[in-house]
């Protein structure tokens, strides 16, 4: 049998590379002239363009991350937070002073869709001789955008419509597919999901030639997924820089077949489809190969400077600023205090990683240090991780009875964050006891990341803040802002 390599390895592999080159590329996210799409290189600087954009402090650097997210997730001691974010703990969404965050999120969304389908469309008129690597180039540039749009789509319907658990049937948000400038009608949480599920899919298919085709390699001696055979210019000299391995070469960075599949199983939990969520996840994992297991980043071995626990990281964003929009929240003046972190992290779990080596003591209260400045892994922003990946599959396991299966997992994802307690799990025997042990599980590995929010509204719960339940599940969705159609 033929040893293919596939795409998964090389995760880890980019994370201690230069990535600054490409993404300090300063695309033109407006394009006005059909000329920069006279070239392959035009293409690649609108996609950098795009994951940039999404990596903005608005975006993914604070706001939909350790911001806007993790205080509605309940996640920080109110009195200590600044006047902004304490009428974002309290669901004032239409306070003076939260509004902005709101619109500048739902603008910023849709600036970058806006971009998608303006990349997509002049991908499908190209020609592929424009394309260094000819079709599988322009396959996968065409991949990449729809499957941002289906992300971000996909996002703006988490934050401003009801979870599908709560059936209800209005209409809430536009699903853009193209550039012009007209009002698009809203649709209904079913309908914007089937057009992201499209959406994933097909970029799913246009990636198939580049992140799984095989050609042979020299290099190697041997048969290897395309992408490595891309690589090669980059590994076989370091001293010389190729723009190709430079743009394609950050795959943790960029959605592909992968992170696809992963997301797509986020979706498929968000609709309540257990087991295709599970069926995707599975392909997303086999995607490694025998030569290449995926596993959990070990606290164990982590070393100081490092908090975004990469190595199991299935698709981040990324800025070199990261760390200087957080500097201020990390202070006297504006501390994100985790709320009762001795509840979140009782005596027997302080041995956990997650507390040991994510979490500060400043003034006699802690904070998360995963986006410190001066980390050395600061500037990845963590979108999608496997451990996500791993609750939802054990959601699955838990409804068909395999109760001890999905307890399993959790066990797998607490030992890789070095938790060696006392093991609690074991009087888990129910459906309903698996999740709530994965979801306590959930709040401390998503401290920072924006996730717990989500996962709290997608099962249609209270949020529990470690002492107690806060339910506002009436205040789950944000208002569509009044001037929504001027973004179109």
């Amino acid at each position: 049998m033929k040893t293919i390599r596939y795409i998964m390895g090389f995760f880890l592999f980019f994370t201690l590379t230069s990535c600054n080159d490409w993404f300090e590329v300063s695309p033109e996210t407006q394009v006005s002239s059909d000329d920069l799409y006279e070239k392959g290189n035009g293409f690649r600087m609108q996609v950098n363009g795009l994951y940039k954009s999404l990596g903005s402090s608005s975006l993914y650097a604070q706001e939909l991350t350790w911001g806007f997210l993790d205080v509605l997730g309940q996640y920080y001691v109110r009195q200590n937070l600044d006047n902004t974010y304490q009428q974002v703990n309290d669901r004032q969404y239409e306070n003076a002073n939260v509004l902005p965050i709101i619109d500048g999120i739902w603008s910023g969304m849709y600036k970058v869709i806006a971009d998608c389908n303006n990349i997509i469309e002049h991908v499908d008129k190209a020609s592929n001789s424009i394309f260094e690597l000819g079709e599988p180039e322009r396959l996968k540039i065409r991949g990449e955008a729809l499957a941002v749009r289906a992300f971000v789509h996909f996002d703006l319907l988490r934050l401003f419509a009801p979870a599908p658990a709560v059936n209800e049937n209005g209409s809430w948000i536009p699903y853009v597919t193209s550039s012009e400038s007209v009002i698009n009608n809203k649709l209904t949480v079913k309908q914007v999901l089937e057009n992201v599920e499209r959406d994933l899919l097909e970029a799913h298919t246009c990636m198939v030639p580049w992140d799984s085709a095989i050609v042979y390699s020299d290099y190697y001696n041997e048969e290897v997924i395309r992408m490595w055979h891309i690589m090669e210019r980059f590994w076989t000299d370091w001293n010389t820089e190729s723009e190709i391995a430079e743009f394609f070469g950050h795959q943790r960075s960029r959605l592909n077949m992968a992170s696809i599949r992963g997301m797509l199983a986020r979706v498929y939990s968000y609709m309540g489809e257990k087991k295709k969520a599970y069926d995707a996840i599975e392909e997303a994992f086999a995607m490694g190969g025998k030569w290449e297991p995926w596993g959990f980043e070990n606290m164990d071995w982590l070393e100081p400077g490092y908090g975004r626990l990469l190595s199991d990281v299935v698709f981040n964003v990324y800025n070199t600023r990261a760390g200087d929009i957080n500097a201020p929240f990390i202070t006297a003046e504006r501390p994100l205090y985790i709320r009762n972190v001795y509840n979140l992290f009782p005596a027997q779990n302080q041995i956990d990683g997650r507390f040991e080596r994510l979490l500060s003591m400043l003034s006699g209260n802690y904070l998360s240090i995963k986006s410190k400045k001066g980390n050395n892994d600061v500037a990845y922003l963590p979108i999608l991780r496997k451990s996500e990946l791993y609750y939802i599959k054990g959601e699955y396991l838990a409804s068909i009875g395999q109760v001890s299966e999905a307890v399993d997992l959790l066990r797998e994802i607490r030992s890789s964050r070095g938790d060696i307690s006392v093991d609690d799990l074991n009087t888990v025997t129910t459906e309903m006891g698996y999740i709530e042990a994965m979801l306590t599980d959930a709040r401390k590995e998503f401290i920072g990341e924006g996730q717990s929010f989500y996962l709290f509204k997608r099962l249609n719960l209270p949020v529990f803040d470690g002492v107690q339940n806060i339910d506002f599940r009436n205040l789950y969705t944000l208002p569509v802002p009044k001037s929504e159609e001027v973004v179109f």
